[in-house]
C-alpha cells in the first residue's frame, strides 16, 4: 500500500528536465518535485521556477520573469541583454538582476510586442494583462519561451517546482532568485 501511494504521489508531483534551456540551474535529466496543487491557490511569483504547458501541449520548465500588472521589456542593445521591469506597472524601471544566467545570454534581441514576443526592432515596454506571465529559461540563448510563444496564462502554469530530487549529488532546493535593482 505504501509503495502504491508513493508511486502515485511521485507520478502526480514529479517532472523531469528535458534539454538545456534551464542550465546552469537545472540540467537535462534532473528530476523535480513539483507542487501541482498549491499553484492554483497562490499565483506564481517573479523568480518561481514553474512547470508550464507550451502551446503544443507538452510541459516544460521555465522561470517566471514578470507577473500580471508588471510592465516588462528586454533591451538587447548592451553587451548582455537585460530585462527591465516596472513592478505593478508603476514607479521607476528596475533591472532584473539574474545571477543564474551568468554571461550565457549573448543573442541580441528586443521585446515585447503586444503578445509578449521578441520580434520588435527596439525595446518596447509591455504592460502585462491580468492573468498573464512572462516565462523565460535561464539559458536564454537555448530556450524556447515567452519570446517565441508569447505570454502564458495562469491556466498554462501547471505547477511550481519545489526542489530537485535527482541526481542525489545535486538534490535540494533551488534558491537562486532574481532581484530588482535600480536602473
Amino acid at each position: 500500500m505504501v509503495v502504491a501511494v508513493l508511486s502515485f504521489v511521485l507520478a502526480i508531483f514529479n517532472a523531469r528536465v528535458d534539454g538545456i534551456s534551464m542550465a546552469p540551474t537545472l540540467q537535462d535529466g534532473d528530476a523535480l518535485l513539483v507542487d501541482k496543487v498549491g499553484v492554483h491557490y497562490r499565483p506564481p511569483e517573479r523568480g518561481d521556477i514553474v512547470l508550464a504547458a507550451e502551446p503544443g501541449g507538452s510541459a516544460f520548465v521555465k522561470r517566471v520573469i514578470a507577473v500580471p500588472g508588471d510592465a516588462v521589456e528586454i533591451d538587447g542593445a548592451g553587451p548582455v541583454p537585460v530585462v527591465l521591469v516596472e513592478p505593478g506597472g508603476k514607479g521607476p524601471w528596475q533591472r532584473l538582476e539574474e545571477p543564474y544566467t551568468g554571461t550565457s545570454w549573448t543573442r541580441k534581441e528586443f521585446c515585447c510586442d503586444s503578445r509578449g514576443l521578441a520580434v520588435t526592432p527596439a525595446p518596447q515596454p509591455l504592460l502585462l494583462p491580468r492573468d498573464r506571465f512572462v516565462l523565460l529559461g535561464d539559458n536564454r540563448d537555448a530556450s524556447t519561451d515567452s519570446r517565441r510563444y508569447g505570454l502564458f496564462s495562469r491556466d498554462q502554469i501547471v505547477g511550481r517546482v519545489l526542489f530537485r530530487w535527482w541526481p542525489l549529488a545535486r538534490a535540494g532546493a533551488l534558491s537562486d532568485r532574481p532581484r530588482l535593482v535600480p536602473v
